[in-house]
């Protein structure tokens, strides 16, 4: 994808969209069923359930290419970074430079606020891993499942 069309992208909040909660839940569920099921076992009612209370609406953004929902994110404020708690796009759209401008967007949100912006992800989820590093993120923990990353902050010491 070249920087004509990643200049395309729109981000655009849940309440706008025309998009139905089931249709990304199936795309959370076709995203990280592999690494859920591995860790945790898939447990459908669970999932659902946990996806609508950790997931709200007023967090989640719509990543749309030309008139295609080709992803979405979730965002929260902590108190300490801006948290990207999901980040999914359609199989697709993988490897094509959306989520590096996502990515940078986001980055730089963070960065006009004073904060890092961090997520977590699955310790068995080696492309997030390796996107993640190449963006500059650090990790900061890391237990049995997870790893924990911040990016850094323009201007600050690491």
């Amino acid at each position: 994808m070249n920087s004509r069309e990643t200049s395309a992208i729109q981000l655009i909040p849940m309440s706008e969209a025309t998009v139905d909660r089931q249709t990304l839940f199936a795309l959370y569920k076709l995203s990280l069923y592999e690494y859920i099921d591995q860790t945790f076992g898939w447990d459908e009612d669970f999932q659902q359930d946990r996806f609508s209370k950790s997931y709200p609406d007023p967090e989640i953004s719509l990543i749309v290419l030309g008139s295609a929902t080709v992803g979405y994110f979730a965002l929260r404020n902590e108190p300490d970074s801006l948290h990207l708690s999901l980040l999914l796009l359609q199989p697709e759209s993988r490897n094509r430079g959306i989520g590096r401008t996502v990515m940078h967007t986001l980055m730089s949100r963070a960065a006009a606020s004073g904060q890092p912006l961090s997520l977590s992800c699955f310790l068995s989820n080696r492309a997030a891993i390796s996107f993640y590093q190449k963006l500059g993120f650090r990790a900061v923990t890391e237990d049995e499942h997870f790893i924990t990353y911040r990016s850094p902050i323009p201007g600050q010491a690491t």
